[in-house]
């Protein structure tokens, strides 16, 4: 299995709080993350796989198609 981050050490890797997060997490517009019980992580695959979906060469550039 890939190795697993908690909201902590991705917020602390984007810069973003908690609260951030979480709230990519409720609008979807975040990478996938698994929630067991009470406690989320986040698989290091899919943070590689959204950063890469997020490369822009131009301010005005509209996400790739996925």
């Amino acid at each position: 299995m890939s190795n697993l981050l908690n909201p902590d050490q991705l917020g602390e890797r984007w810069q973003k709080s908690r609260q951030s997060l979480a709230q990519m997490r409720y609008r979807g517009n975040g990478p996938k993350f698994i929630s067991i019980g009470r406690s989320i992580f986040y698989r290091e695959s899919d943070i590689l796989e959204f950063e890469e979906s997020n490369i822009r060469t131009r301010t005005d550039d509209a996400p790739e198609a996925a």
